[in-house]
């Protein structure tokens, strides 16, 4: 069977979004100045001739649009192109997810954001994004991923909001609000961002603590960067839902922007159960999932199980991945002092580098003994949050090599575990330092293959052992 579907009409402001900014908007202002004042620019009979024939070539380009399912030849079609016709066919097996979106302009129109991606292609967006109705949407579905029986589980919003704390950061906030808030300023004809900067620094000036003003200030900013960011996640993770079935995952989430996204278990690389520094504090685990190809941000991730107690996770990694199990020895840092304290060495290094910069900036600046103060207490939270996650990697640090792949380590400022078949890993590094060659250890990265790579390593292990299971595993004469 064979059936072809054309995009939704909203797909004309799809092609018209790159042009926002730039013309459409200072038209608009030019027909709201000759509305309301009988005056116009000169440019404005340009900027409608322009955007009449940008509307045009948005419309044919509309028109030039299909999507053909051949369930026969189980493959897909996509059709595009106004002057330059591209023809892109793909076996239905090789697609790594399918991805929907719904935001509020599109429930009004009964559209969806349809993406679909492939391990191929660009890094950081999806393959393929069209809009489609969402009667022609469920068809297109049903027809890549034949519909049956499912298994939903939710979450609650508590567990959705720890989530949401856990992956939010300043930094974040900083990236999602200030280009808002610029865009509003402009549009509105007002400075909103000096507005908001001169009402922290008169709030920061009336708290008073030991810490000099500029402290508070920044500590205020940070805070409100990190709000708008645990904002921005809340509602991006809120209504999760997974929904199980025999060979798919399908994973609902979303307020405003609904997203709905399917990919086959065997597209999945790897799977990831992590613990972030808050998570650590309440003992709880999340799960991802890595697919090639998969999103459009710098991560391939899904989360499919926001936050879960030890035990329950284990019982869920068995109930849906049990596939991936690997019984066999893993291989441990030895357990000795000695090796204990090789783990410590670099966190003691750096907490003496502070100590010693922070006694003589205070003996050269005295007037910033406060700030430095502040500085150094910000710079030994995170070095003892290091030491921490150095020793778990002391006492957890393990792989399994076999048909699947194990490691448990650190990564960054997170536990992390990762499962994964023996054919998805993309590299295997033993890499060795000087210190290595004293005491026949080494540091094993394994890298699993895939546009955006996870990759863990676990170090200070013996040299011997893990070369011998890594040709054993490989099959290296």
């Amino acid at each position: 069977m064979i059936k072809t579907f054309k995009a939704h009409p909203l797909m004309i402001f799809t092609f018209l979004k790159p042009f926002l900014f730039i013309l459409l908007i200072p038209l608009f202002n030019g027909i709201r100045q000759y509305i309301v004042y009988k005056t116009y620019d000169s440019i404005l009979g340009l900027e409608l001739f322009l955007f009449a024939v940008i509307m045009t070539i948005a419309v044919l380009r509309w028109r030039c649009f299909s999507l053909i399912c051949d369930t026969n030849k189980k493959t897909v079609t996509i059709k595009n192109g106004l002057v330059f016709k591209r023809n892109a066919s793909i076996s239905i097996s090789k697609l790594s997810s399918v991805q929907t979106t719904k935001n509020p302009i599109d429930a009004v129109f009964r559209a969806v954001t349809y993406r679909i991606n492939t391990e191929a292609g660009i890094t950081s967006r999806a393959d393929f994004e069209f809009k489609l109705s969402n009667k022609n949407s469920a068809e297109v579905s049903n027809l890549l991923y034949c519909k049956q029986e499912s298994t939903a589980v939710k979450f609650s919003a508590i567990k959705v909001a720890v989530l949401a704390a856990t992956t939010s950061s300043a930094f974040t906030g900083i990236i999602v609000g200030v280009p808002v808030l610029n865009r509003a300023g402009k549009l509105l004809g007002l400075a909103i961002s000096d507005m908001l900067l001169n009402e922290i620094n008169n709030v920061s000036s009336k708290i008073q603590t030991f810490f000099p003003p500029i402290v508070n200030t920044v500590s205020l900013m940070i805070l409100l960067s990190y709000l708008i960011s645990f904002i921005y996640s809340f509602l991006k993770y809120i209504n999760f839902k997974l929904f199980l079935e025999d060979d798919k995952l399908e994973v609902r989430s979303g307020f405003f922007v609904r997203m709905r996204t399917s990919f086959k278990k065997s597209a999945i690389n790897d799977i990831r159960i992590e613990q972030t520094a808050i998570m650590i504090l309440l003992r709880r685990f999340a799960m991802k999932v890595s697919v090639g190809g998969y999103g459009d941000s710098k991560s391939e991730s899904e989360v499919i199980i926001p936050l879960e107690k030890n035990e329950e996770m284990k019982k869920r990694f068995l109930d849906y991945f049990s596939f991936l199990l690997n019984d066999q020895k893993g291989i441990s840092p030895k357990r000795s002092y000695l090796t204990k304290s090789r783990f410590l060495t670099f966190p003691t290094v750096y907490f003496l580098l502070t100590a010693i910069v922070a006694i003589v900036l205070s003996l050269r600046f005295e007037d910033f003994t406060r700030f430095i103060l502040f500085l150094t207490c910000v710079a030994s939270g995170i070095i003892f949050c290091h030491a921490y996650l150095c020793l778990f990697e002391y006492n957890y640090g393990t792989v399994k090599l076999g048909e699947n792949i194990f490691l448990k380590s650190n990564k960054g400022f997170r536990t992390c575990e990762i499962y994964c078949p023996k054919e998805n890993v993309g590299e295997i590094k033993l890499t060795r330092f000087p210190p290595d060659y004293f005491y026949k250890t080494c540091r094993i990265r394994v890298s699993v293959r895939s546009e955006r790579a996870d990759r863990l390593r676990v170090r200070h292990l013996d040299y011997e052992t893990v070369k011998k299971e890594v040709y054993k595993c490989f099959n290296i004469e």
